[in-house]
């Protein structure tokens, strides 16, 4: 849909998006996995280390705002499809116009706000189930969308093959121009933009933890792959919601939000797309907000710290501008996250490779690594100066900024102290390093020892309940592939004009009944396994 109101081209958009998720899927495999893999710490612990807890204390005052401004913004998101249930108006303005959606985006804020401070473990359970049943919508929601966008275009609902859908999307979605007429952005912004929405969790590194107890470096690769499917399919199938939407609706796309596109095109479960991809990742980005606020204030409880940024926080998500700024404010946070990034990874690889030592600003007892502000500030200044003179185009500033730091930091820290060599201090550093690698060795030894155990017990119980579990989550499968089935059904068939709208009743109907069997069964499925582990 963002896409759509930027008036990129369809040649843009597909080759665009390929290219930049592949670049995304490249930096989490090679970059995040890899260091996470052999540090086995998070980046906060590591960034510590390395800058000082005055450089992690700056840090976290970036991360705090970052994170703070998205999880606003996707709390406003989840207002936004609740809207139609109390007859609350379209936010259009920068400032809210009713106060029924202000009452709406608080409660929803409180939800969030509860459930980051004290219950993020279930929250994570639960997003780790909506994931998979999100991105059978967005498939749904495309194959529903593609034969209204054909009748608007040809009078019949079958658009061919793809010659002829490359055709229509052409013209009706992805045409190369902005609703004011205006070209829009080129085939390598896209690909940049589409990159930068995981530079600042991969070139930044915020993501270590993930990683931090996985066994190779390849099992990047794997949740890399889904990351690709998951991104690249989403956003082209959300521009076909949005233009089937506008269709559908009978107006432009500039005047819908996201609850407008959702409830045209997948009925009620819409509402429950948007409310929960609102709500889960505005929790995730508040309890991170909340972390990065309780490292500023450690005598302060982390529940009572996230409680303090939540308040402001929901007031700031009853702003609608807030919502409409997710896409910029994706690459804003690439160029403020990803240097850190870079000097994180000049420290742990490049350093020792230049004849330099690891380290070396907490070896001088130092509390702020000066050679690490420094390079972090070049790199803002850059991104400031490109995005003011318009030098470059904004998509593609967080770049060249990172490349200024990776190079940039080992020169610095070479003036700074890093020539200089401690062999006692260095020594007691491998040899922690060393029992660090042993304790996770013996830790996977132990647990291929527990599996080993529990296969050779062959406990019946365990037997029947992870049986169980399997045919739990093959039933989840089947209802969303069913109804990935039936929206499939309305695009392949094609049915005649005055069918078209039957269908699509037939498929919201089906839909409702498959989510509900489809998150029946997978919370099952989770919680027999959970008690299985147990």
């Amino acid at each position: 849909m963002t896409f759509v109101t930027m008036g990129v081209g369809t040649r843009e958009v597909l080759l665009g998006l390929l290219l930049g998720n592949l670049l995304a899927v490249a930096s989490w495999t090679l970059v995040t996995a890899p260091i996470a893999v052999e540090t086995r710490r998070s980046l906060f612990s590591y960034l510590e280390q390395i800058a000082g807890p005055y450089f992690s204390k700056i840090y976290n005052v970036a991360i705090l705002l970052f994170y703070g401004s998205l999880a606003a913004a996707m709390i406003t998101v989840s207002a936004y499809a609740l809207r139609f249930a109390l007859g609350v108006p379209v936010q259009l303005e920068w400032y809210p116009t009713s106060g029924m959606f202000i009452l709406v985006t608080l409660l929803i804020a409180a939800v969030v706000v509860v459930v980051a401070a004290n219950g993020f473990e279930a929250m994570a359970n639960f997003a780790t189930i909506c994931a998979p049943w999100m991105l059978a919508c967005f498939i749904c929601g495309a194959a529903v969308a593609l034969p209204v966008l054909a009748l608007n275009a040809t009078g019949e609902t079958g658009f061919g093959g793809f010659t002829s859908f490359i055709e229509m999307a052409k013209d009706q979605i992805w045409t190369g121009t902005t609703p004011a007429g205006a070209p829009g952005i080129s085939l390598w912004e896209v690909a940049a933009f589409a990159w930068a929405n995981g530079a600042m969790v991969h070139l930044g590194l915020i993501d270590m933890a993930i990683f931090r107890f996985a066994r190779k470096k390849s099992y990047g690769l794997f949740s890399g792959i889904g990351m690709f499917l998951g991104h690249y399919v989403g956003w082209i199938a959300a521009g076909l919601m949005g233009a089937g939407a506008a269709v559908l609706v009978g107006l432009p796309l500039t005047g819908l939000d996201s609850g407008d596109v959702a409830y045209a095109t997948l009925g009620f479960i819409g509402i429950l797309v948007v409310i929960c991809a609102g709500w889960t990742t505005a929790n995730a980005c508040l309890y991170r907000a909340g972390l990065a606020a309780s490292n500023l204030m450690p005598s302060v409880p982390r529940s009572r710290v996230t409680l303090y940024v939540g308040v402001v926080i929901a007031v700031a998500a009853c702003f609608p501008f807030v919502a409409r700024s997710i896409m910029p404010l994706t690459v804003y946070g690439a160029m403020l996250l990803a240097p850190v990034g870079a000097i994180v990874i000049a420290e742990h690889y490049l350093l020792p490779k230049l004849g330099l030592t690891r380290y070396w600003a907490r070896y001088h007892g130092l509390k702020l690594n000066p050679a690490a502000l420094l390079a972090w500030g070049v790199a803002l200044a850059f991104a400031l100066t490109m995005l003011l003179t318009g030098a470059m185009s904004f998509y593609f500033i967080f770049i060249p900024e990172y490349l200024i730091a990776l190079a940039l930091y080992p020169l610095l820290a070479a003036r700074m102290g890093a020539r200089k060599s401690w062999p006692k201090r260095e020594e007691q550093q491998a040899a922690r390093e060393e029992a660090l690698t042993a304790y996770e060795e013996r830790r996977e030894a132990r647990e291929a020892e527990a599996a080993e155990s529990e296969d050779d017990e062959e406990d019946p119980s365990g037997f029947h309940t992870a049986r169980l579990a399997k045919w739990l989550l093959f039933g989840a499968g089947v209802m969303l592939l069913s109804m990935i089935f039936f929206a499939l059904r309305i695009m392949v068939l094609s049915p005649e004009p005055e069918l078209l709208e039957s269908f699509r009743q037939t498929f919201q109907i089906t839909a409702i009944v498959c989510t509900l069997c489809y998150f029946i069964t997978a919370v099952l499925a989770m919680q027999v396994t959970d008690a299985n582990e147990g």
